[in-house]
């Protein structure tokens, strides 16, 4: 029975228990309407199951990039280690500059709708920038290995579905580098089968691609799909990869 929810997006996934992404955004329709009146929905503006979701809604906020939100980042800018720095407006006004300690557009809007929750809740402004800008994510999201001998940046994430992978792939973009490996193993049959046109194009940011065999999980291999089928897929999108 929460009395603040934050919905980052709504999109496919988990099909082997869900029929479809409207089924995802029927729980999520389920799920925002626990929250009283009183209470807030903070809901990303620009995915379209989110805003079908929020319609109607009393309290509902909405958080981005677009002015036309309640929360929105603004005057982003991005160091030569992919951190965006940014500012928090609110009511038509600037409330705040961030600058993070994690890279990519994802974590600014993960950050602004962390800022709304903390702001309608009456915490000062001044210890949730502080908060923000010294967090440094959590385990294999973006997780910074180290580097090997030849000054290779080594990164760890978890990233499993396409629009992770493009947020992910994104963020280097954003980093001064040569070349940007991606080494990438599809998890589940299912997944890989359910989204192969996405997972396709998912890659584009890559300069070179090495997949390893589909990490099976819980499934059996019912679809005889492998990762060769993915690498073919790919090829077929860009013939470069």
């Amino acid at each position: 029975k929460p009395k603040i929810e934050i919905i980052l997006n709504i999109d496919s996934d988990h099909l082997d228990y869900f029929k479809d992404v409207e089924h995802i955004a029927n729980s999520f329709d389920k799920f925002a309407k626990l929250v009283p009146e009183n209470g807030a929905v903070i809901a990303y503006d620009a995915n379209p199951f989110v805003k079908s979701v929020i319609e109607g809604l009393p309290n509902a906020i909405t958080f981005g990039l677009s002015e036309s939100c309640d929360y929105y980042a603004s005057d982003i800018d991005f160091d030569n280690e992919g951190m965006p720095k940014f500012k928090v407006n609110h009511g038509g006004k600037a409330l705040c500059e961030i600058a993070l300690s994690i890279p990519g557009e994802h974590n600014i809007l993960n950050a602004v709708s962390a800022f709304a929750c903390c702001h309608i809740l009456g915490v000062d402004v001044e210890d949730i920038v502080k908060t923000l800008n010294v967090y440094t994510g959590t385990q294999r999201r973006f997780d910074v290995l180290g580097k090997t001998y030849n000054n290779m940046k080594i990164v760890d994430d978890y990233a499993h579905h396409p629009t992770e992978i493009k947020a992910t792939l994104s963020a280097v973009r954003n980093m001064k580098h040569n070349n940007l490996w991606c080494l990438f193993q599809p998890h589940t049959y299912t997944r890989t089968m359910a989204l192969l046109d996405d997972f396709s194009t998912a890659f584009g940011e890559a300069d070179k691609i090495v997949l390893a065999e589909i990490y099976a999980a819980r499934e059996k291999n019912i679809h005889k799909i492998s990762s060769k089928t993915l690498m073919n897929k790919i090829k077929e999108n860009d013939p470069s990869k």
